[in-house]
């Protein structure tokens, strides 16, 4: 974030100032819970090891946000953008409690905890917006304690959408044999087991026998969790990953581990601090997951190295926390009716203009109309211009300090809107588009 003692225009300084006291609201929220809050000090070996897996074969996508060695499912090529995916909560009811689980974190946990939904309407719902439905998840809780209603929503969508990619995550428990045929022969693509090494690192053997199970019977059996920072819980993974490969899963995506806003006794216990990275740009974003533990994405980094190194066979994902919010940032921005103003981000599909304040918007009006660039919005007694983002190099010489506006289309039950998230100061003279 911009520090407010480089800002010398009182306008821009003021704008800036209320979005950055907003922010130091949300680090304070944080600290009340008694976490350690640390800033993002891993940026240059984080740089160094992507380098490094680049040069191994790994594969970056959306702007570096996700990671991959080989394989990778089509439920997480869908969900850059989010379009024609959806995923339903069958329930909030779970056979275990774990105490790094992010479900509490969901909006009337509760009631959803007691409750069954009907996740058939509520699919035929989400089928309507779209042209196709491209993937369906069914999560919770955990599902597999709600099997018949699994198979029907299955069933259901596989006839509604024939090509959809329908998907279960699950803690494993209950996938037995006889509970993977059910859901093979409703047609489920995909299961994800979500396993929970014990304090050795060790995972239970009847998990991995239903595990291996699955791999006979669910076209891409999968498993999908958050790994600790600290070395020792990094050899302990790479172990995982091993054992993972010996049984011929189709892939693993790895995550950043999270701290949930609940149970901070057992975190500081553990010696976890939290970071602010990576919500850079503040917003009620759907994804429930809290706030990344420091340390957590370079172990995931360095199991990604320990896959290629090792050219594993199957498929290894890191998908960072950051790569979960941009999917509900492009969705509402892709709808965005943008002017020639408005600039859509390749790197976090916010939406951007320029902005000048006092005596600065008469200097770069002047600037504009020189070049003669016909778009900008420009209020001579308030001395205001608002202006496209790709007509800031237009400006180099002048020595100005220019205003970046970072905007989502938003909405409630009654409209849509424009909602401005954040101003950030930049320099003329060092502004760099592809940064943006």
């Amino acid at each position: 974030m911009h520090m407010l003692k480089h800002i010398t225009n009182d306008a821009l300084r003021k704008e800036v100032e209320f979005y950055l006291n907003i922010y130091e609201s949300f680090l304070d929220e944080i600290r009340h819970t008694g976490m350690e809050l640390i800033a993002d000090d891993d940026s240059a070996e984080r740089t160094r090891l992507v380098a490094e897996l680049q040069s191994l074969g790994v594969k970056l996508r959306n702007s570096g946000k996700s990671l991959i060695w080989g394989n990778i499912s089509p439920s997480c090529e869908h969900c850059v953008t989010g379009e024609g995916s959806a995923t339903f909560i069958v329930s909030l009811k779970c056979n275990r409690d774990c105490f790094f689980c992010t479900n509490k974190n969901q909006y009337d946990y509760a009631h959803h905890n007691d409750r069954v939904n009907d996740i058939i309407s509520e699919y035929n719902s989400k089928a309507k917006r779209y042209a196709s439905m491209n993937s369906a998840a069914i999560t919770g809780g955990e599902p597999l304690l709600f099997v018949d209603e699994c198979v029907k929503f299955i069933k259901h969508a596989k006839k509604r959408s024939k090509d959809v990619q329908t998907r279960i995550y699950t803690n494993g428990d209950l996938a037995t044999e006889a509970v993977l045929q059910r859901l093979a022969e409703a047609g489920l693509d995909e299961i994800r087991f979500g396993l929970k090494p014990n304090d050795d690192g060790q995972v239970g053997e009847a998990v991995l026998k239903n595990l291996k199970n699955a791999v006979k019977h669910i076209p891409r059996a999968m498993v999908e969790m958050p790994v600790e920072p600290g070395e020792s819980k990094l050899e302990q993974m790479k172990v995982l990953l091993d054992k993972l490969e010996a049984i011929g899963i189709y892939g693993i995506n790895i995550l950043e581990f999270l701290f949930p806003w609940v149970h901070v006794k057992e975190y500081k216990e553990a010696g976890f601090r939290v970071t602010q990275r990576p919500y850079k740009l503040l917003y009620d974003y759907d994804y429930a997951g809290g706030v990344s533990v420091a340390g957590s994405e370079l172990n995931c980094l360095k199991l990604l190295q320990h896959a290629a190194q090792n050219n594993f066979k199957m498929g290894v994902h890191y998908c960072s926390l950051e790569n979960k919010l941009t999917a509900q940032v492009w969705h509402h921005n892709s709808r965005f009716k943008k002017t020639p103003l408005e600039y859509f981000s390749p790197n976090d599909f916010f939406v951007k203009t320029a902005k000048a304040y006092g005596e600065d918007a008469n200097i770069v009006k002047e600037r504009l109309d020189e070049h003669k660039v016909a778009h900008y919005t420009y209020n001579k007694s308030a001395e205001f211009i608002e202006f496209a983002v790709t007509d800031i190099p237009l400006l180099k010489g002048l020595n100005k300090e220019i205003g970046i506006s970072t905007m989502i289309l938003d909405y409630d039950e009654e409209q849509t809107f424009i909602r401005e998230i954040a101003v950030v100061a930049i320099d003329t003279e060092s502004f760099n588009l592809a940064e943006l």
